[in-house]
């Protein structure tokens, strides 16, 4: 079943999902109107997107806390303090939360309270299990008595079930799988026994219960149940959400379990929760549905948040899906380039096409002589500056960011070129079937070469310090501070410093410098030498010094 069905479950999961994200998303939610998936993933993304927000607010109640905590006045006030730490480091940095765990129990022993005690061991193996020190953990709950605190203390039985499941996942010996499984299914009834107030963690412990037997309906129903009767505890319960997500998906729903998922991992990330799985297994689904953008940036987020937290036990399932969501994302990439690449062929051809075309016009019309010449200059000079600036390109592969930013550039720039030869070409053709041949020699007398060349120098100068912006500043600190040279006119850059620019991008022959700017090559040589003067520096010091700026 799926949120597009009727079916009484799935109006009564859009109910949920609305109460939820009317709480989530103030202004934009409407009681009865479902989110569609695609809507709540946008609602994901800004959430991950203030990531930094909810952090910064955790961390400043964390200041508060430790405040109280070293104020405390008294061992027993301490003790409460340093719960509130660990609950709070828990889901944040696991190794501060095993830390204020421990704090716990030396206060436990001064005070020589046994059920404080038991408590605080309890966070101890709690911290150790996050951790990924399972045995560890586990030794620290077998070694506690068996009293009546511990016999009638959900969170025991709950820290021991969440260890019993990890090792099940990481064994692979089947005795030992089946020992677990029966353990866990001895555990998870003693809990239904034990605990008579914790109402979501017996709806979601009932609901393991079921799907461990195959009962997926009943576990369906049994949380749906919950979503109907208590509003206000599944808005904020990221496990509540975590368990309908899995659920849908062992009955094969992947668009509901998507968007439950989704769900708890709005929740994980406003909480600043880092110890989640729901994101990883959303970034699992849509990874599968072709999504790798979206599914490569939640694993990434997913594994930052591991890494921050050091919750080790959970690296191991991340690293699971990364590999294969990078190689899908490095694939569709590669498919981005590929279909560039044809575009650019298609350009190319597209030229030599219009190249011909005006060759068959010179040669069936004498009379266009003069016309045909002028536009074949003007397509070599198109095709020189072009050649030049796929140079330039070629020697930009340094970074991404600058071969983007000039491959962009370049199509504009050659665009706009192409543009204004066809707009000639056409109105020179309009020209001679009217007849008007004085106005067409006047418009081939006048050379816009001029206005070319300082349109490609302020493009020129533009996109370098856009990219180098603080290209002028460090090639000062290469001269004499008496030396220094700045700049004057209405191009950024002087014509010594666009040719020291063509070095630093790589292009380091005066006579390829020289056929760039328009310049005789001995007048790069002199400016060349001009400036190399005004710096103590030896020639190829200076020129690898430009070139490493």
């Amino acid at each position: 079943m799926s949120f597009q069905t009727s079916t009484p479950i799935s109006c009564r999961l859009r109910t949920l999902a609305t109460w939820l994200m009317m709480a989530l998303v103030c202004g934009t939610a409407q009681a009865g109107k479902p989110y569609h998936v695609d809507s709540l993933l946008q609602v994901l993304d800004a959430v991950i997107d203030s990531s930094a927000v909810y952090d910064a607010r955790l961390q400043q109640d964390l200041v508060g806390y430790r405040i109280a905590y070293d104020n405390a006045d008294d061992d027993e006030t301490r003790f409460q303090m340093a719960r509130t730490l660990f609950k709070t480091y828990r889901k944040f940095r696991l190794d501060s939360a095993l830390y204020f765990a421990r704090q716990r129990v030396q206060i436990a022993h001064r005070l020589n309270i046994p059920d404080s005690l038991l408590s605080a061991r309890l966070d101890e193996a709690d911290a150790l299990k996050c951790l990924g020190r399972l045995n560890d953990a586990k030794a620290v709950l077998d070694a506690m008595p068996h009293n009546a605190y511990i016999n009638n203390n959900p969170n025991y039985y709950s820290l021991y079930l969440s260890i019993l499941l990890s090792l099940s996942h990481m064994t692979t010996d089947d005795v030992e799988v089946a020992d677990l499984k029966s353990r866990l299914m001895h555990y998870r009834d003693t809990l239904n026994l034990v605990n008579t107030h914790d109402t979501l963690t017996v709806c979601v412990n009932t609901c393991a219960i079921n799907k461990a037997h195959g009962r997926f309906k009943e576990a369906l129903e049994g949380l749906l149940r919950l979503g109907d009767t208590h509003h206000e505890l599944v808005m904020s319960s990221a496990i509540y959400w975590y368990e309908l997500a899995d659920t849908y998906q062992s009955m094969g729903d992947l668009e509901s379990a998507k968007y439950c998922y989704t769900m708890s991992a709005v929740i994980d990330k406003r909480n600043s929760s880092k110890t989640y799985t729901s994101l990883q297994s959303l970034a699992w689904l849509l990874y599968q549905e072709g999504d790798t953008e979206r599914a490569y940036r939640y694993i990434t987020c997913s594994l930052n948040d591991v890494m921050s937290s050091n919750a080790r036990n959970r690296l191991s399932l991340v690293g699971e899906y990364l590999p294969i969501i990078t190689a899908a994302y490095t694939h569709h990439q590669h498919n981005l380039d590929r279909r560039r690449n044809i575009v650019i062929a298609i350009g190319v051809l597209a030229l030599a096409i219009l190249a011909g075309l005006l060759s068959v016009i010179y040669r069936s019309n004498k009379s266009m002589k003069a016309m045909q010449a002028q536009l074949t200059a003007s397509n070599n000079r198109l095709q020189q500056l072009n050649n030049q600036l796929s140079e330039q390109g070629k020697a930009l592969v340094e970074s991404n960011r600058i071969k983007e930013e000039y491959i962009g550039q370049l199509f504009n720039l050659c665009s706009q070129y192409i543009n204004d030869s066809e707009n000639k070409r056409t109105k020179m053709l309009g020209r001679i079937k009217m007849g008007k041949v004085k106005e067409l020699q006047e418009q081939l007398s006048y050379s816009t070469i001029t206005q070319d060349l300082n349109r490609l120098f302020d493009n020129f100068d533009a996109i370098f310090l856009e990219l180098f912006p603080d290209f002028i500043e460090r090639f000062n600190a290469l001269l004499r501070p008496d030396e220094k040279i700045e700049v004057k006119g209405k191009h950024l850059l002087t014509p010594e410093l666009r040719i020291y620019a063509l070095v630093r991008l790589g292009i380091n022959d005066s006579t390829k410098i020289a056929s760039f700017l328009h310049y005789s090559p001995q007048t790069v040589y002199n400016y060349r030498m001009k400036v190399r003067n005004k710096s103590d520096l030896t020639k190829d010091q200076f020129i690898a010094k430009i070139q490493s700026l």
